[in-house]
Order: C-alpha cells, then structure tokens, then sequence
C-alpha cells in the first residue's frame, strides 16, 4: 500500500479556486488491489479539484485500457475506456458516511487520498461483460480454436428429449 501514497492530493496550501493533478495507472498500480481483476493497464487520470471555504469539488477523467479476460473464449484483451467523475468533499467534525458523490473529511485533514477512489472509477469504466469486441468486418475477435471447441460442445440435438407435458400447457397459457 506504500505504493498508493503516490496518489494524494495535498489540499491545504493551495488557493481557492481551480487546480491540476496529473496520475498514472500501471501495472504497479492495480498489484495494490489483491482481489484485482486487473493485472495490467494503462490509464491517465486528470483530476481537476476546485477548492470552496466550504467543500472541495473533484473532476476525474480517465483515458486508456486495462487488459482483461474475455469471457467467451479466456484470451487476453485490451478494453479501452474513457470516462468522467465527479466527487464532492465535505469536511465535518463528527464521522459521517460517504456516498456515491460525497466524501466527508475532518476539518484537520490536509490530503485527500484518491488511489482507491481511482481504481473504483477504472471498474466502473468497465463493461459488465468483458468479450473482445468484433473486428472491423463484424466478426468476433476470439480465439478461434477456442471458439470451435466451444462449438463442438454444444448439442442442438439435445433437444429431442421430450418435453413434459405440463411445460407444453404453460406455454399455452402465455401464446408461446
């Protein structure tokens, strides 16, 4: 975890107003996270942090690819993303809990720590189900051996079986 203390942004000295951080995710970044589904990536992150009297305003905006595994066939595959945050930090002097958009600090507090808040936006980034996506003919871009032993896998004569009865009836309560 010493590692992530590369991503914190020291508040207090600066001026109210607009400012610019500037991270990175790699490899090095995502071994931090144990139950990681990802190994490896390449993303920039922009944060701009607009600081109030009051709270603190937190815009993200990551750019790159991490690699995943596809679904349908194992192979590894880049999965780009480009995406957008927005987090606001309140500061109170009794514990509070966060949400989705607001983050509470103490008023003591200097830094923010964004290491984990940017890994959470890096997964949110990605697509429910990892496949490659299709090549620029429209075709699939798995591995092709895998795709065959998949097809050799599925029966689509195991439908002979016959069907009980009681199924056939619900079907015509439906209009199936």
């Amino acid at each position: 975890m010493k590692y992530l203390k590369n991503y914190i942004i020291p508040f207090s000295g600066l001026k109210e107003g607009k400012h610019q951080f500037r991270f990175e995710a790699g490899e090095r970044f995502f071994r931090e996270f144990e139950e990681s589904e990802i190994e490896r990536g390449d993303v920039n992150i922009e944060v701009e942090l607009e600081k109030r009297t009051t709270y603190l305003s937190l815009g993200f905006k990551l750019t790159g690819s991490v690699q995943l595994i596809c679904d349908r066939c194992l192979d590894n595959y880049d999965q780009p993303f480009d995406n957008a945050y927005k987090l606001y930090v309140k500061f109170s002097e009794e514990p509070q809990v966060d949400d989705d958009e607001v983050m509470y600090l103490h008023p003591n507090d200097h830094q923010v720590e964004v290491g984990h808040l940017i890994y959470e936006f890096i997964v949110l980034s990605l697509p429910a189900r990892h496949v490659h996506p299709d090549d620029e003919n429209g075709k699939s871009a798995c591995d092709p051996d895998m795709l065959d032993k998949l097809d050799e896998y599925d029966h689509p004569g195991d439908d002979d079986e016959p069907i009980d009865p009681r199924w056939n009836d619900l079907k015509k309560i439906i209009g199936n």
